[in-house]
């Protein structure tokens, strides 16, 4: 039975992705239907360095609930190539994912594809 704080967590993320994400679709490699979801995109760039917070130009990430791309972790894990398109910003090679604290969240670990 989820508690009080369940709740809050779903509406909180909810909130947030709603307000300050961004679409994404995955067209699973192993084939079937695309999926899309609204994630948190980190792609972090000079301006956006502050004060004395980690900061790595080159760590790309996306952050989800583990349901929105049910079966891509496994994928990810299992070895196969996977990529996902971020719209306004392009596709991506998932490089890694891992769960974040109690497992309902995911961050995704990106790599640009260049065009």
């Amino acid at each position: 039975m989820p508690n009080i704080f369940d709740a809050m967590q779903e509406t909180l993320f909810n909130t947030v992705t709603s307000t300050m994400g961004y679409s994404a679709t995955w067209a699973p490699d192993a084939g079937g239907a695309v999926i899309t979801a609204t994630v948190l995109y980190n792609g972090p760039t000079e301006k956006e360095k502050l004060l004395d917070a980690n900061y790595t130009p080159d760590k790309l990430t996306m952050e989800y609930k583990v349901q929105d791309f049910e079966g891509l972790k496994q994928s990810i894990d299992s070895g196969k190539t996977e990529n996902i398109t971020i719209d306004p910003f392009g596709e991506f090679n998932i490089k890694s994912i891992q769960l974040k604290w109690d497992g309902k969240t995911v961050i995704a670990n990106l790599v640009k594809i260049t065009e």
